[in-house]
């Protein structure tokens, strides 16, 4: 997340889970990493969770491929009780949101679009994740330079 951006999109998430009636709201990346949640996270492994909804989506990225679509950018996972809505927020990241069966999922749709629109400028996007991988391979490249620089002339 950029710098000074991690009460707002805390807050955010807070509101789609109020907007909503949603149990949790959890930004993620499609690698799987957590980036924030609100709501009710006590119970849930949000790491495990993070991890597993990641690969849920990649699977579902080539099953729309198979179809012929670049990737779906909205997944519904429905139980008994409890329901995912899973959906694009930036091309690395996504929000999940759990609710019970009570909660209209148009409820959930209209919280997380709005929400969407907001957080997505405080997001990360692959372009961002690229530009920090480049300046890491840079920076382990001086460094390592550096320190065979220093055993050359120690020896």
């Amino acid at each position: 997340m950029a710098d000074g951006a991690e009460d707002f999109v805390k807050g955010a998430l807070a509101g789609v889970v109020e907007d909503s009636g949603a149990i949790t709201a959890m930004l993620i990346t499609k690698e799987g990493v957590l980036l924030a949640a609100a709501g009710k996270t006590s119970s849930l492994n949000t790491a495990a969770m993070a991890a597993l909804v990641a690969g849920m989506y990649s699977a579902t990225r080539e099953v729309a491929r198979m179809v012929g679509e670049k990737q779906f950018s909205i997944l519904l996972q429905q139980g008994e009780t409890r329901h995912l809505h899973i959906s694009l927020v930036t091309d690395v990241v996504m929000m999940v949101v759990v609710f019970e069966d009570y909660t209209r999922i148009g409820r959930v749709r209209y919280a997380v679009r709005k929400a969407t629109e907001d957080l997505a400028p405080y997001l990360v996007s692959s372009e961002d994740v690229q530009r920090a991988r480049d300046e890491l391979a840079v920076d382990t490249f001086k460094a390592g330079t550096l320190r065979l620089i220093d055993r050359i002339f120690k020896e």
